[in-house]
């Protein structure tokens, strides 16, 4: 990224393009249920399972969660013993 201050470095040019787009507040994709911005559909696709109430991703530990990535993180914080 050629923005100042900024050390990301992308693979593809449709990752640097949605990159890019986050420092120019460009974020089109608007969530109805708490009105945070995206810069891909795809983003605010995976944002919206947090408002479903659905937690099909379960740690032993009881807690659950709407997305895998984030049982993963909180199974790598090793904040219980699941």
């Amino acid at each position: 990224c050629l923005f100042d201050g900024c050390n990301k470095k992308f693979g593809r040019k449709e990752n640097i393009r949605a990159h890019v787009q986050t420092h120019l507040g460009d974020r089109q994709f608007r969530c109805n249920h708490c009105g945070k911005c995206f810069v891909r559909q795809h983003d605010l696709k995976r944002h919206a399972k947090i408002h479903s109430g659905d937690k099909p991703h379960k740690c032993p530990c009881g807690n659950g969660f709407a997305r895998q990535d984030a049982l993963t993180r909180h199974r790598q914080r090793g904040v219980c013993d699941g």
